[in-house]
Order: structure tokens, then C-alpha cells, then sequence
């Protein structure tokens, strides 16, 4: 996934934010690495990794962006 799209993604979550939209990112093998959904209560977006249950909160959508295409490009093809 480009930069581009995941931009495209997280724009689209923050335009439906009436909507629960739970967008789940996973490895080449299809296996899930993490959910991104945005909270409209706090106004920021949350990322959750699958394996290790961690929560991040990001208000700022070009380092989310950043850091979901770096733990994409970090993750082994298998």
C-alpha cells in the first residue's frame, strides 16, 4: 500500500466518522498486523496491534500516514 493510499484511507475514515469503520492492515500473507478506526468523540485516529493488544492514538493524519507505510515496509514477506 502507497503512501498515497494509505493517505486516501485514513481521509475516507475521518470522512465517515458517523460510521464505525474498522480498517484492518495485514501481511502479504493476509495475516493482521494491526486496525485503524477513528475515534469522533476525541477527534483522533487509534491504531491497535493485533498481536500484542498496544493502542496508539494519533491526531495528525501525515504521521499516521508515516507510521502505518513504515510498519508495512518493516513487515517480512513470508
Amino acid at each position: 500500500m502507497s503512501l498515497e493510499n494509505i493517505v486516501t484511507m485514513l481521509k475516507t475514515l475521518k470522512e465517515f466518522k458517523d460510521s464505525e469503520i474498522v480498517h484492518t492492515i495485514s501481511t502479504q500473507d493476509h495475516s493482521p498486523i494491526m486496525t485503524v478506526t477513528y475515534q469522533s468523540d476525541t477527534e483522533c485516529f487509534q491504531i491497535t496491534y493485533v498481536e500484542s493488544r498496544k493502542v496508539e492514538k494519533y491526531t495528525n493524519l501525515s504521521q499516521l500516514a508515516a507510521t502505518i507505510e513504515s510498519i508495512i515496509h518493516l513487515e517480512p514477506s513470508r
